[in-house]
This record gives structure tokens, sequence and C-alpha cells, in this order.
């Protein structure tokens, strides 16, 4: 495959270069005079154009091809794998002649049963997507479109009109044998693209494509562009064709229909240019609609998950910051004072004789109420609870009567005292009176 990022060009070629024709790939139609692949550049395509073409200035065409060189790495793979972006201007003294564009990728074709002579190779364009008779198929021996290769390739279609207007470019001359789509995967291919404008571009005949709001004559711009690319999204997705687009719209499925993405495309018909939804607005409504990731997004459980490492404090706090809290204070409180454990152990103890259980309890329960129990009880631990049992076993203070009763016994013995002394005395004295 030849891309935008691998060519083998400068961006203005003399024509001398690419003359040497090889594999002719189609006639006088429209703008060209003929397109053939380059038989010294293989994969690559020259479009001479008739005299008076391109109708843009050369310059026009000259940033054209050197846009993509400031994209965004995600633009330049859209640039390269589902556009035929104009990669060299050809010129003869001086004057444009032609443009170099990539081929086609092989994918894009198809071969289909002929009424006569052999089968043959053709491009898969929109002719054989938008279509509502079975038969058609049959004839051709093609495989009918279904409902999930429409979708894909109606999100491919809006993901290059996304990518244009991003960069302002103007394509115009959307229709059926521009589109090129590939089967299965649902890629899309957009051809003659260097005829595009920057801004606006010159208006151009499309049958049953032509934006009603906008008159014969006047320039194109990507508010034009929104318009058929909504017209080219109903109708991949419904196979409706016609001049006029609403029986398409009609025809969408009705859940789809009756979405947001089927009011944007409404609106996209109905409303004035100014408020159609941009080719992304659209794009991001159907992959809103059609991806299957939102019925992951009740992905709550996750949330239940946090839940096992309740053993490990951080993670609960999702689903209950109070029992985490005094979790992470019993902590650190055995550690910078860890005499102080021992004590609210022993308190428990006469209650229940396992209060070292409970320390060991909340880290082997990882369940999320086992983990709430004992995480109060540390709670205990921090009110200071402890100094009130020291006082009250100390059994003077506790017991005021004992200091009573000596008190009493202290005049009683004072008064044996005397009274020994006083005999004494009178014991002294009556010996010395004897003779």
């Amino acid at each position: 495959m030849r891309a935008w990022s691998d060519r083998p060009f400068e961006p203005v070629t003399e024509l001398a270069e690419v003359a040497a024709a090889g594999a002719r790939i189609a006639g006088e139609n429209g703008q060209s005079t003929a397109v053939y692949e380059s038989a010294d550049h293989p994969g690559w395509l020259v479009k001479r154009y008739k005299p008076g073409f391109p109708e843009e200035p050369p310059d026009v065409l000259d940033r054209l091809i050197a846009l993509p060189g400031a994209m965004t790495p995600a633009d330049l793979a859209v640039v390269d794998a589902a556009t035929c972006w104009p990669v060299s201007r050809v010129v003869s003294d001086g004057v444009t002649v032609g443009v170099v564009v990539a081929k086609a990728p092989a994918e894009f074709f198809t071969t289909v049963r002929t009424p006569f002579g052999p089968p043959e190779s053709v491009p898969l364009n929109l002719d054989q997507l938008v279509q509502t008779d079975d038969e058609f198929y049959k004839v051709r021996e093609l495989a009918v479109p279904g409902g999930r290769e429409r979708r894909s390739v109606a999100r491919s279609v809006l993901r290059v009109g996304a990518l244009l207007e991003r960069h302002d470019v103007v394509y115009g001359d959307w229709s059926y044998a521009n589109l090129f789509w590939e089967r299965g995967a649902g890629r899309v291919f957009l051809i003659d693209m260097d005829s595009c404008g920057l801004s606006s571009r010159a208006w151009v005949e499309c049958n049953s494509w032509n934006d009603p709001a906008v008159p014969q004559g006047e320039r194109l711009t990507v508010r034009t562009d929104r318009y058929k690319v909504a017209v080219a999204v109903l109708r991949v997705l419904t196979g409706v064709r016609g001049e006029d687009a609403h029986p398409a719209l009609d025809a969408l499925d009705a859940p789809l229909r009756a979405s947001t993405f089927g009011e944007a495309l409404r609106c996209s018909l109905d409303d004035p240019p100014e408020l159609r939804p941009s080719s992304g607005e659209l794009l991001e409504l159907l992959e809103t609609e059609l991806d299957p990731r939102p019925a992951s997004r009740p992905a709550k459980p996750p949330a239940a998950r946090p839940a096992e490492p309740a053993a490990t404090r951080p993670v609960p706090t999702a689903r209950g910051a109070p029992p985490p809290a005094p979790a992470k204070p019993a902590a650190p409180a055995p550690a910078p004072a860890a005499p102080p454990v021992p004590a609210p152990a022993a308190a428990p103890t006469p209650a229940t004789p396992p209060p070292p259980a409970p320390a060991s309890a909340p880290a082997s329960t990882p369940t999320p109420a086992a983990a709430s129990t004992p995480a109060r009880k540390p709670a205990p631990a921090r009110s200071r609870t402890p100094a009130p049992p020291r006082v009250e076993y100390d059994p003077f203070e506790r017991d005021p009567s004992a200091r009573t009763g000596v008190e009493r016994l202290v005049p009683f013995l004072i008064i044996c005292c005397l009274g020994a002394l006083v005999l004494l005395l009178l014991g002294g004295v009556v010996s010395a009176l004897l003779p």
C-alpha cells in the first residue's frame, strides 16, 4: 500500500519524471484527461488535468499537499489509510498539468460476475453498498452487506469527514463513485482528494448529493460537507437512495432513529447550515449508541474489591471512612508508647481473657465486618482510660476508714504511756521515802 507518508516525490514534480504510463486506470472524466499508473513508480497514479484545471490557484494544491506534515500522528494515520491524499503537483514549463496520488489498496476492490465475459475486478464503491434489493448482490455473486458491516462503514465515513473538517479541508465531491469501502472490516478510502479546497472550494455538481441550502455556483464550505457526510451515513446505514435523504432517515432502525444520533442526523438535513452538527459530533454520538463498552460502565464492582484489602487500611477509606480512621492511629499508638498498650490489655483481661486476640483478629480477618469491630476497640485505648484504674487499685485512697482506725488507737496509747510514766515516778518517790 502506498501512502502520503512514504511518498518518493518532491512537492512539485516535472512531467518528464512521471510521463511513462503503466496500467491505464481511467480515461477522460471530470477534470482529467487520463489517470494511469506511473511505470517508473508502481503503486502511484498520475492524474492528468484538462486545460483550465484545477480551478484553484496552484498554491492551494501545494498547501493541501503539505498539510499532513503538520497533523498529529492519529490524523496522519487516517490520511495514509483512508484517503488518496495528493503527494506532488506535476508541472510542465511551470504550468500545473497533473497530480500524483496513491493507488487504492487491493482490499477496496472486488471481483464481480459480468453478463458477458469473465468476472472482473472493480472498485467496491458506495454503489455496491447503497442498495436495498438483495437481487443486486445475487446476480453479481456478492454477499449481502449486514447491519454490522454497514455500521462499521458509517463510522469510517464519519472519521474521514471529521478529519477533513478539523483541518478546514472542503471535499465537496461526495458521491457514490468517490468513496470505496472494504468488506468485513468496514474501512473506507476517499479518492479525488486533489480537488479539495481550504476553507472553501468551487461549486461542484453532485447528483442526489447537492446541498439544498447552497445555490448552484456558490462556493462550498465545511458546512456543505456536513450535509453531504450525513447523507452518506444515512445511505450507508440503510441502503436507501434518492434525491431526498429523508426516506433514508425514516428507514433507520427505530431505536437508532429515536436516539440522539438519529436526531442529530435529522438536524443535518433540516437545520440551517450554521446549526448542522459536525462530523466529529455525529461520530461521537454514533459510537455512544453502538459501542458495547457502555455495558461495562456499571463496573462499580471494582469498588467492592477495595473491601478485600480492608486489612490494609488505606483502601477501605473509599467504602467507609469512619472504620479506617481509628484503625490508622491504632497502629502508630503502640510504636511511641509500648508500655501503655499492656495496661489497657490488662483492664479487659478481667472481663474476657482474650484481649490480645482482638489485636490479631483485625489483621487476620479480611472481611470488612470483622475488621470494623476490632477497629473500634483501639479507640478506648486513645481515651487514656488507663489513668483511673491506677487510682482504683490504691487501697489507701479507696478505704479512708483504715486511717480512722489508727487515729482511734493513738489516744489510748498516749494514755498508757502517760500512765506508765506516772507509775514509774510514783515508784521512784516511794523508794526514796522508804529507809
